[in-house]
């Protein structure tokens, strides 16, 4: 703040002195970052051999991967970011190119996924110690606003959309690197027993003999077991307790008789039993904080039930019309409803109690897990939940790098799109798998990072260019210069 005669000067007036230039500054961190990843995975000559003629696929791709690890908004928009910047298709290796040339990218790189997925794991195992002595395997969903065709199908839907239709997407990863290894796409009503054998099948041909296969019990069936066993694999799944579990080992449950499993958090409230079988090893367990949550949500939901339940009895008393949940509303359908309420006439306290404890199976807080290898009972336990990584690389493909949307509709352009986030995961990953420090790092956090990271080209009186990097910070500095801040 300066004082002019008697007048106080409260703002900076730099009209005056401020004068245009030709100097660029763009987001380099992330285009780098891609580019970096693509060649140690010798990935570029892959690309480039699929399409010959016209612009290099390499670039393009490039360009998708960056661009949705930047804004990420439409393939028409991607196209618009990338002309828009000279100095960006001269990174790129690239001249002004049309709309339609994104849309044949993703069409030709969904027509070629096994050959570049292939590839990639290739690259993984043998130039980056990626080992595949355990991999995890899950599937989701994800909904598309468009109308059926024989890839987007109606089915059981992980995004709580049935109402559209979908496809499932299947991924493989690494237990130890955290790497996606595999990504399988088919029609979204495959089931997760079915999908298993296609996801599993696309990382075989570089498996051992007794790699273990992780995954949930929606792909444990006899069938996937059969296959794993006639390969020599060795397999984890979580399966359904059946009614022998019940009568010979949960209802004689006690903590004497279980061995006390002691878990990451070492409050010793997981107990375990191990049941030996001539082929199969099968591992029940009770965990005392899983009981406690179980009935914490149902009473929770009990709550729920009994005030609706008064609702309805108040809406009967007055002789209207209840909800059209307690109704049928089918036209040509005669029926005569009638509705009794016996726990009303206690205390809201003493009913749920009571509707609780009638609503108990003996089930709650057991599970088991099943395997056809010899594991111990906390060993079986510790990987099975190492398994969460894997929910995690889904949370960070569909609500951190942004699956959806998705705004193609020709199949080969939706399995290329799949692909072009499949990449951008594995970007963030290999990251994270070359710095620890990061590891446990949010991608969205990561991806600001890397786009807060610039390159501003000056350009000089004589026309000679001065490049300056600008923007670091502790992220960035490991990923480029191997050290955090200060060390």
């Amino acid at each position: 703040m300066c004082f002019i005669g008697d007048k106080i000067q409260s703002t900076l007036k730099t009209q005056h002195h401020i004068k245009p230039n030709q100097n660029k500054t763009f987001p380099i961190g992330t285009i780098e970052t891609v580019k970096h990843v693509f060649d140690e995975l010798y990935l570029s000559p892959i690309l480039d051999d699929l399409k010959r003629c016209g612009h290099q696929l390499n670039s393009l791709v490039l360009g998708l991967v960056s661009y949705k690890l930047t804004e990420d908004l439409s393939v028409s928009r991607c196209h618009k970011w990338m002309n828009s910047n000279s100095s960006l298709l001269e990174f790129l290796n690239l001249d002004q190119f049309g709309n339609d040339a994104l849309y044949r990218c993703l069409e030709k790189i969904g027509e070629n996924r096994h050959l570049i997925l292939s590839h990639i794991l290739n690259a993984l195992k043998r130039h980056h110690g990626v080992g595949l002595d355990m991999v995890f395997l899950d599937w989701t969903s994800v909904h598309f606003e468009a109308m059926p065709s024989e890839i987007l199908r109606y089915g059981y839907s992980r995004d709580h959309r049935p109402d559209r239709p979908q496809v499932t997407i299947g991924v493989a990863q690494d237990e130890q690197s955290k790497l996606p290894v595999g990504m399988s796409i088919l029609p979204g009503n495959i089931n997760d027993q079915t999908h298993f054998k296609t996801t599993y099948k696309q990382i075989k041909p570089y498996l051992r003999k007794g790699s273990v296969m992780v995954f949930d019990a929606g792909a444990s069936g006899t069938s996937n077991i059969d296959l794993l066993n006639g390969d020599k694999m060795k397999y984890l799944s979580r399966t359904k307790l059946n009614q022998s579990d019940v009568e010979n080992h949960l209802q004689k449950f006690t903590t004497h008789d279980w061995t006390n499993i002691v878990t990451r958090n070492k409050k010793g409230r997981v107990y375990g039993k191990k049941l030996l079988f001539p082929s199969r090893t099968k591992y029940l367990y009770f965990s005392q904080d899983l009981h406690d949550e179980i009935l914490l949500n149902r009473r929770q939901r009990l709550e729920q039930e009994y005030d609706e339940a008064i609702e309805l009895r108040k809406t009967i008393t007055l002789k209207k019309r209840p909800r059209r949940k307690y109704r049928n509303s089918n036209h040509f359908v005669d029926t005569h409803l009638s509705y009794t309420f016996p726990l009303t006439q206690i205390s809201r306290k003493e009913a749920i109690d009571r509707a609780l404890q009638l609503s108990i199976t003996g089930k709650e807080g057991f599970f088991a897990l099943i395997s056809n290898k010899d594991f111990s009972l906390h060993e079986a336990l510790r990987f099975y939940r190492e398994k969460d990584s894997i929910e995690k690389l889904f949370n960070s493909i569909k609500n951190e790098i942004r699956l959806r949307p998705t705004r193609c509709w020709t199949q080969e352009a939706i399995y290329g799109s799949i692909l072009i986030v499949f990449l951008a995961q594995l970007v963030i990953s290999m990251c994270r798998y070359k710095h620890a420090e990061i590891r446990h790092v949010s991608t969205k956090f990561i991806m600001q990072s890397l786009k807060n990271f610039a390159l501003t080209i000056i350009i000089g009186k004589n026309g000679r260019k001065k490049h300056v990097f600008s923007n670091f910070d502790w992220i960035n500095t490991l990923i480029f210069c191997g050290k955090t801040p200060g060390t």
